[in-house]
């Protein structure tokens, strides 16, 4: 089916649906089944953003359960899912129900309010109120109400091949990290601030340029939005970083180019590197920052330009000592980084093949 958007009209979601309001909480029970065996019968549904929001699997006979067939928001999170069954509930979760849901329709609004979470945090959160208010464009009949029956068929026709790759897992290199050595990240990049644009501020009617927030998924990118005037996107190949948040160290190369939310610092080339080295050092920062940094504690905005250090393989002669670089350029004990190493690392893993190109 062709997506044509020229005739959908803006709903105000509030306006769509029968029933809205937060769940009854079972955050105790979640601390008494981390170490039970398996075979409990009720998702569990808390504000993570993995698994559909399941964090684990409770009985029945502990809760009580939630009726399936509704949307789920975390409110101070902004993460939504659709639940098909019965579920129960952590803390700071809004249902929501409506007479047009089923799983087709549901899946197709949590990815429209989706799109709408990026305006909200744990400082302006997604609670009922700003829920009942989103705007959602979506097909509309000739009356003027939703074509739920379209969204249905729509999603119905929807088709996804499952990635291959040409990379097997007996391909990868080896990994011995006892060689490696301390760098500074401030000396293997520009490490400077984003464009700090708030939210609330951007528009999405003629979407251009990819915005980039404090977010562990989809590769930081929260939304598209149009171009400002006073601002200059970011280019293709640089990365972004988390300075603070639930998502602290969320570290990511952005492969189009890009402006940035608040808290997010940027660090760009300052000799020009492969893809597979970034990928490979944006996994350790992700590391670092979540063995040696604190969300709303020690954070990094006072760290990431002067002492956060990331542990990388470095270049050795024939005889396995270290080549040294006279001019100390990345450390001051003169340890240069194994580039090669770390691009050709990254290339044997299983669907390294499928990295996506730079755009300009």
């Amino acid at each position: 089916m062709n997506l044509d958007m020229s005739n959908w009209k803006s709903f105000r979601f509030g306006e769509l649906i029968d029933d809205i309001y937060k769940a009854e909480p079972h955050s105790k029970v979640l601390l008494n089944v981390r170490d039970r065996p398996h075979g409990d019968d009720v998702p569990f549904v808390t504000r993570t953003e993995s698994s559909n929001g399941v964090d684990c699997y409770v009985s029945s006979s502990d809760v009580e359960t939630e009726p399936g067939n509704a949307l789920v928001i975390g409110d101070t999170t902004s993460t939504i899912s659709y639940q098909s069954d019965a579920f129960s509930t952590g803390d700071h979760i809004v249902v929501i129900r409506a007479n047009w849901l089923n799983v087709w329709t549901g899946l197709f609004i949590v990815t429209l309010l989706r799109k709408e979470r990026f305006r909200y945090s744990y400082g302006r959160a997604f609670r009922i109120p700003a829920i009942k208010e989103a705007r959602l464009l979506l097909p509309a009949k000739k009356d003027e109400t939703p074509d739920w029956q379209w969204v249905e068929q729509y999603v119905k026709s929807l088709k996804a091949r499952p990635l291959s790759t040409n990379n097997g897992v007996e391909d990868a290199l080896p990994l011995d990290t006892r060689t490696w050595r301390p760098f500074l990240l401030c000396r293997l990049f520009d490490a400077g601030m984003g464009n700090g644009i708030d939210a609330i501020t951007t528009n999405t009617d003629k979407p251009k340029y990819q915005y980039v927030s404090r977010n562990s998924n989809g590769n930081g990118v929260v939304s598209r939005v149009d171009e400002i005037d006073d601002a200059k996107p970011f280019p293709p190949g640089s990365l972004t970083l988390a300075l603070g948040g639930s998502y602290l160290g969320a570290c990511f190369v952005q492969n189009e180019p890009f402006y940035t939310a608040q808290n997010v610092a940027v660090l760009q080339d300052t000799h020009a590197l492969p893809i597979e080295v970034k990928l490979f050092i944006a996994t350790l920062v992700r590391f670092e920052s979540g063995t040696k940094y604190q969300a709303f504690g020690r954070e990094l905005n006072a760290h990431y330009k002067k002492d956060f250090t990331v542990r990388l393989p470095v270049q050795q002669k024939a005889d396995g000592s270290p080549r040294m670089d006279d001019k100390r350029e990345y450390s001051d004990e003169g340890y240069m980084p194994d580039w090669e190493y770390m691009r050709d690392y990254i290339k044997h893993l299983p669907y390294a093949d499928r990295f996506p190109r730079m755009t300009a």
